[in-house]
């Protein structure tokens, strides 16, 4: 589907550039560099939330319940 939408810009704007494009580009680089930042960022509010949670004493939390 989404091989589709992108090749219908191709086809339409093939007479306005010259030479014309001979596939399509992917942006692979910008792709893996933000889902690496999104699995870092996650891991670094997973850890800082289990930290926090961690030096709270248990007894408090199971009072709160």
């Amino acid at each position: 589907m989404g091989s589709g939408i992108w090749a219908m810009p191709v086809k339409v704007l093939t007479g306005v550039f010259d030479p014309p494009p001979e596939s399509l580009s992917i942006p692979w680089g910008c792709y893996l560099a933000l889902l690496a930042g999104a699995a870092i960022a996650s891991v670094v509010v997973a850890v800082l939330t289990m930290k926090k949670r961690l030096q709270q004493p248990v007894m408090d939390e199971l009072r709160a319940l």
